[in-house]
């Protein structure tokens, strides 16, 4: 493959995309400008959509051939918990594609890729009950970055463990019981300390994105592309 291929064309395609996104969102210089920049911005949405669909294909393929590799490489020890995920992987599939066929063969029976019947049973009762276990087991990890965040070492450290406390009798029924000022505090908490420390984090996030799309109109930045050179 060419360099103008591999690194050339996709710089000018990030930088015209830039360019454009900036445009659409400042120069609405009248109604004309703004209908047009309205549909063309709706349709480069929709082609990151598209990308977006794509690349979960790519995922898709690339979660299969790991676990097909890994009961070649680890034999018996694996192969159960990869065979159960590559065949969900197939069957949550063979159901989209099947919703997506009747949602062009039959629209009029209104079944589409996440109201097809198999789909949704699977989605409903066995991912969304795994998803919310797998989420549950990080309490665990909390609870235990928690008890070494909050042993006392310095001044520092007792002030968060002092915070920490008050914003949970604040968040529980049992706080209130015991004084109901720690509502009060937990309010003021949030409202004032935790607000004026978000604010530098959130300007900073937005100064980084500013610098990180000068960095790509300038052709600095190729790390997205594999590369650091």
């Amino acid at each position: 493959m060419s360099l103008v291929v591999r690194k050339y064309v996709p710089q000018i395609i990030i930088s015209a995309i830039i360019v454009a996104t900036v445009a659409f969102y400042y120069l609405y210089i009248s109604k004309e400008v703004a209908g047009a920049f309205s549909t063309a911005d709706k349709a480069l949405s929709d082609w990151a959509v598209i990308i977006t669909s794509f690349a979960l294909i790519v995922g898709g393929i690339d979660i299969l051939r790991f676990h097909v590799l890994r009961i070649k490489r680890e034999g018996l020890a694996q192969a159960p918990f990869s065979t159960v995920t590559i065949a969900l992987l197939i069957t949550m599939v063979v159901f989209g594609v099947i919703g997506w066929y009747y949602s062009y063969a039959d629209p009029k029976a209104g079944i589409t890729i996440t109201t097809q019947p198999q789909f949704r049973w699977l989605y409903t009762n066995v991912y969304a009950p795994s998803d919310a276990a797998v989420y549950s087991i990080l309490v665990f990890y909390i609870a235990s970055a928690s008890y070494r965040a909050f042993r006392v070492r310095n001044p520092m450290a007792l002030l968060l463990l002092i915070t920490a406390v008050i914003i949970m009798f604040g968040n529980t029924t049992i706080g209130g019981l015991i004084w109901p000022g720690f509502l009060s505090l937990r309010d003021w908490i949030m409202t004032v300390p935790n607000t004026a420390a978000f604010r530098p984090i959130t300007i900073g996030a937005g100064l980084g994105t500013i610098v990180l799309g000068l960095r790509l109109l300038t052709w600095r930045e190729v790390s997205w592309m594999g590369r650091r050179e």
